[in-house]
């Protein structure tokens, strides 16, 4: 499995309600897209920020989508953003079943001097203990070889619920709408 992620920062004039529109005008697009298990339509209104975040079945499908005609929208609505792309080494539901308003991400650099296999040992142990936290719907931990970078992306029902972390970058986005329900481990 695959996450992918970019980011817009829009105007500070930019008006609210029309990433909401453009989101419900691109959300039925996304339907029976080859590969693509799970898109989250993410905000940060304080740092007026769009990001969606994708989890795809693989890297070929993440590439098409990267290739064809709704990414091509992207580039003409918000011009060409940078693209983000992790492996997705561990993913679990948490103790929420319902539907996450709320998304936090930290991304650490990888210590040089670390093992790899004794970092994702960490990460996995952390990941348990992570799983019981009221109000998470479900967390990730994430790798980008290209960056030596780790990323822990959990999904809660609430912001409010959502535990601190410590990493080099910690975002909060709110989740605007998210495409198909999560299934399964991904």
């Amino acid at each position: 499995m695959l996450a992918m992620q970019y980011s817009v920062r829009l105007p500070e004039d930019f008006d609210t309600k029309r990433i909401y529109e453009h989101v419900a005008a691109r959300s039925p697009l996304f339907d029976g897209l080859p590969g693509l298990r799970h898109k989250f339509y993410l905000y940060d209104a304080e740092e007026h920020v769009y990001a969606p975040f994708y989890i795809w079945e693989n890297a070929k499908y993440a590439q098409e989508f990267l290739l064809n005609s709704l990414f091509k929208g992207v580039i003409e609505t918000f011009g060409r953003p940078r693209v983000r792309s992790w492996h997705i080494i561990e993913f679990d539901y948490g103790s929420s079943k319902e539907e996450p308003t709320f998304l936090r991400s930290a991304i650490d650099k990888v210590p040089a001097n670390m093992p790899l296999s004794e970092l994702m040992k960490q990460e996995k142990e952390r990941q348990k203990k992570m799983l019981d936290a009221p109000g998470l719907f479900a967390r990730m931990v994430l790798l980008d070889p290209d960056r030596w970078e780790k990323g822990q992306f959990s999904l809660w029902r609430k912001a409010d619920d959502a535990l601190p972390v410590y990493a080099d970058c910690v975002y909060g986005y709110d989740i605007l709408k998210s495409y198909q329900h999560l299934q399964g481990a991904a």
